[in-house]
């Protein structure tokens, strides 16, 4: 990770541990660097990507400010963290790891019909089954990929493994029903309702990645989702 979102992540540590609420006010910069012993474009960044993300937001000529928090249980749509990050007692199960070529739509949200790590898990929370994913990574970007880094936080991997920079992703949702494969896996009946995400994830470059089909459980996955701090 970058030093930035090093800081970021040590702010949101730090509104957590303060339990600091909706228009708490937040450090100056200059005590935020040094509280972080980092310098001031570090600070802006991190409180850029914090901004981002929904947690805070600025006033001209007064300072930073908490943002109300999203409600037990709920998912933020937007947040790229990755799921191991966002999940109480978040549990991953590989059904599938193989390299093969990335199918329609995949391939072309991928730009590209190279070879690809497919991995198909199963994501629960708490025990539960919360979402089934099937992914594609393409092999010339990320070059190496097991069944043990599958069963862990990819992201972090490519993150802090392969030293590459998440940046931004594009998502397509749809509401549908659900096939007997998917029904199984997510201990629902065929036909019953879900909402399937296709999720393409970039790199600092504008490189595609990752493009992924995540298929949630509508009994146990709730969503929110929060604009960007933008004059609307």
């Amino acid at each position: 990770m970058k030093k930035y979102e090093l800081v970021a992540d040590k702010i949101k540590d730090y509104i957590n541990k303060e339990q600091l609420h909706h228009g708490d006010k937040l450090p100056t910069i200059t005590d935020l660097m040094k509280k972080y012993q980092v310098g001031k474009s570090t600070i802006l960044q991190a409180i850029t990507l914090l901004t981002q993300r929904g947690i805070v937001y600025k006033v001209q000529g007064s300072g930073v400010f908490v943002r109300p928090t999203g409600q037990d249980g709920y998912m933020s749509l937007t947040d790229n963290a990755g799921f191991a990050h966002v999940l109480k007692k978040p549990t991953t199960e590989v059904i599938e790891f193989s390299e093969k070529k990335a199918p329609k739509p995949i391939s072309e949200h991928l730009h590209s019909n190279e070879e690809c790590y497919f991995i198909k898990r199963l994501r629960k929370q708490d025990g539960k089954p919360f979402v089934l994913e099937e992914s594609y990574y393409r092999k010339s970007i990320v070059p190496f990929m097991s069944k043990e880094i599958a069963e862990g936080s990819i992201f972090d991997y490519i993150r802090e493994g392969l030293k590459k920079e998440i940046r931004f992703s594009d998502k397509y949702m749809r509401v549908r029903k659900l096939t007997a494969d998917e029904a199984k896996y997510l201990e629902l009946k065929e036909g019953d309702p879900c909402l399937e995400v296709y999720d393409t994830f970039y790199l600092a470059n504008g490189t595609a990645f990752d493009s992924s089909k995540l298929v949630y459980n509508y009994k146990n996955s709730k969503f929110y989702d929060q604009s960007s701090d933008d004059i609307i």
